[in-house]
């Protein structure tokens, strides 16, 4: 019974971890190839450039905030379940718990606001474009308050869990404090002037996800051939 706990948390941590990593990479692969060209969603840019970019690639963008917000909150949740058993007990471990949780909360809530503001805002466009433009100014506050601009929830939760991982190998250690290192980046976007520091905890949790995803995935593996 021990066994076969153990093999569902690795494959479960495994999967969810790999899923959130390849959720950032899709984004990043997406707004770099479409989206970064137009400045899409810097205010200081011709708004009805923008609007125009969303109408013509609408499908890729509602796709595109699905896989980002939605996929990734999901993920998180699952992976939350299955690193559990792994974690040192703790106040360390409960505040990332905690902080994984709303994270999840946060990202999820994103999505569908995106897709939703991004539909009225498409729906509104040719009657309306006065009040379009609004809600496209309201919709990129919302989404950079809460899930873009500022890191402040992700980066609380990736250093607070690579504090709270168990130190019994190497990978595990390493894992902790590359965690402990990009959650700090991810703490410090919530100064204003160290927002463009959102980069850098995206791509530093992209590559811990991916890579905690293949560490669980090979435990599970082990496991499965003791059984």
């Amino acid at each position: 019974m021990e066994t076969l706990r153990k093999s569902q948390s690795h494959l479960l941590a495994g999967s969810a971890s790999v899923v959130a990593g390849l959720s950032f990479l899709v984004g990043l692969v997406v707004y770099f190839s479409v989206f970064v060209f137009a400045s899409y969603g810097d205010m200081t840019h011709d708004v009805l450039t923008q609007l125009n970019l969303m109408s013509s690639h609408s499908t890729l963008m509602y796709v595109w905030y699905f896989v980002i917000y939605i996929v990734f909150g999901v993920a998180l949740i699952a992976l939350q379940v299955g690193i559990k058993p792994y974690l040192e007990a703790g106040v360390l471990s409960s505040i990332a718990l905690i902080f994984g949780y709303l994270w999840s909360g946060l990202t999820i809530t994103c999505g569908m606001l995106a897709n939703v503001g991004t539909y009225m805002i498409l729906q509104l466009m040719p009657h309306q474009q006065d009040i379009a433009i609004s809600l496209w100014y309201t919709l990129q506050m919302l989404l950079n308050g809460i899930g873009g601009g500022n890191e402040l929830v992700g980066g609380v939760w990736l250093a607070m869990l690579g504090l709270s991982l168990a130190n019994d190998c190497t990978i595990n250690r390493w894992l902790k404090w590359v965690a402990v290192i990009f959650g700090c980046f991810g703490v410090l976007t919530s100064v204003p002037m160290l927002t463009e520091l959102g980069g850098v905890f995206g791509l530093g949790s992209m590559v811990w996800f991916l890579v905690m995803g293949r560490y669980q995935l090979d435990l599970y593996k082990k496991v499965k051939t003791y059984e």
